[in-house]
């Protein structure tokens, strides 16, 4: 994403975009920009972009033409599906079935040695879903093809999101006309550079100095391993949000309005407060294409509470990548939310009765609980996790550490809380800021690795 062929790919783009008359001609270029993009990255991931847009776009009109639909739908997601598990969890298949080899000797066995995966499949994949199912749910039609093209791979935001919904884009799509805004320069430009700032001034940085204590951490204190873990759970949101605001700003450049994927996802007094603000395009699509289709399976307490959540969750670890790392990752973020929702209900049931001095000691706690249960999450999702969380967890100084560390994050909170009731959330940007940030960008820019994280799911 920071990358000389994107930013001038972006810039040339921009430049004849607002020298276009008609908007059909902007999206053909856009179009073009985007397709020229992807090549330039990578051949590979233009052939599939292609061949699953014709796909799904075809299955789209089948869809929309059919009565009765369910057949089409569910054969639309099965062909889109299955070009993600052939690239991406093939060879981790190949790997169990492997392991069951030495149980089950009559088990076809096979391996993958090795494939390349598409750029920006796993969240093309998720768009396309979106397309077909609110297409069986009557909430869009499926619109001309060039209007498709462009959503599956316009290059502000193909790499990593946000996961825009087709509905959304495609009204800004149709336009006759999408006027010039000088304002949208302006937003675009203070977004990209909030979004570099983020990413080579906070994350980069972070990301550098808690690098050699993730790789070896038998080598330092165990309050260190504890920092290295709030580092990361730092690194990886200025990193995920800075990439965010840089596509985002890029869209809006043209005109384009794409949907936040941050809202200040640490700062949330709960687990299910959390997932309404980080990464959001992710969250709305798991809430509404997996969540509620499968809440509707059963009236079930225990399948509500107990099951829906973890299956959705594991699910949304499982789209991360083809390691046992990211299932543990979703099945805990599962069933934190289970717990949540068990909690809520006693709460309302016990707890009002006991008035509102309980209920206050417990909104201190809420804020210090979710952020750490949330950083403790990081421990599997993260590569070399579990060496990090042996060292802090089996060790009387990192038990310790992690106890002052929680009392720590209750003073934070209140500090926090203070502090929002009395200085505004708006602060007037002026144009000079935004000079001032890239200034920053460039004198703290290193050759350290610059590659987003989320860029690789």
């Amino acid at each position: 994403m920071i990358s000389f062929e994107f930013f001038g790919i972006l810039s040339i783009s921009l430049i004849l975009y607002w020298l276009l008359p008609a908007q059909r001609y902007r999206n053909l270029l856009l179009t073009a920009s985007s397709l020229l993009f992807i090549w330039l990255l990578d051949h590979q991931s233009l052939i599939v972009v292609l061949a699953l847009t014709l796909f799904s776009y075809g299955m789209g009109q089948i869809i929309y033409r059919q009565k009765r639909s369910g057949w089409a739908h569910a054969l639309g997601i099965v062909g889109v599906l299955s070009s993600l598990i052939f690239f991406k969890y093939l060879g981790f298949l190949a790997g169990i079935t492997d392991s069951l080899y030495t149980f089950l000797e009559a088990l076809p066995r096979f391996s993958v040695h090795h494939l390349l995966l598409p750029l920006g499949i796993s969240y093309i994949v998720l768009k396309h879903i979106s397309y077909l199912t609110d297409i069986k749910w009557k909430l869009v039609k499926p619109g001309n093809f060039l209007d498709f093209l462009l959503y599956s791979s316009l290059f502000t935001i193909f790499l990593a999101g946000p996961i825009e919904r087709f509905e959304r884009l495609s009204p800004q799509l149709k336009s006759p006309r999408i006027p010039f805004k000088r304002s949208d320069l302006e937003l675009g430009s203070q977004r990209i550079a909030l979004g570099l700032f983020k990413k080579l001034v906070i994350a980069d940085w972070i990301g550098f100095f808690i690098a050699d204590i993730w790789r070896n951490p038998d080598q330092y204190h165990p309050g260190l391993a504890v920092l290295a873990l709030f580092g990361y759970a730092i690194q990886i949101y200025f990193d995920f949000a800075g990439y965010s605001d840089i596509a985002i700003g890029s869209s809006r450049l043209f005109g384009l309005k794409v949907m936040g994927n941050f809202q200040r996802p640490y700062l949330a007094p709960n687990i299910s407060q959390f997932w309404r603000r980080w990464h959001i395009s992710l969250s709305d699509f798991i809430r509404d294409y997996i969540f509620f289709p499968l809440s509707r399976l059963s009236s079930s307490k225990l399948w509500l509470l107990g099951f829906v959540p973890v299956i959705a969750m594991a699910l949304c670890g499982i789209w991360h990548g083809a390691e046992s790392r990211y299932l543990l990752w979703g099945i805990w973020h599962g069933l934190g939310l289970t717990v949540y929702q068990l909690f809520q209900q006693f709460k309302r049931r016990r707890i009002k009765r006991k008035g509102q001095r309980l209920n206050a000691s417990l909104a201190v706690l809420a804020w210090p609980v979710t952020f750490m249960f949330v950083s403790l999450g990081w421990l599997s999702f993260r590569a070399f996790g579990l060496p990090v969380a042996r060292h802090i967890f089996f060790s009387a100084e990192g038990l310790l550490a992690i106890l002052l560390s929680f009392l720590l994050l209750i003073f934070i909170g209140r500090a926090i809380s203070a502090f929002q009731s009395r200085i505004s959330a708006k602060v007037r940007w002026r144009p000079a800021f935004t000079l001032y940030l890239l200034l920053i960008c460039l004198i703290c820019y290193s050759a350290m690795n610059t590659e987003f994280i989320y860029a690789a799911f």
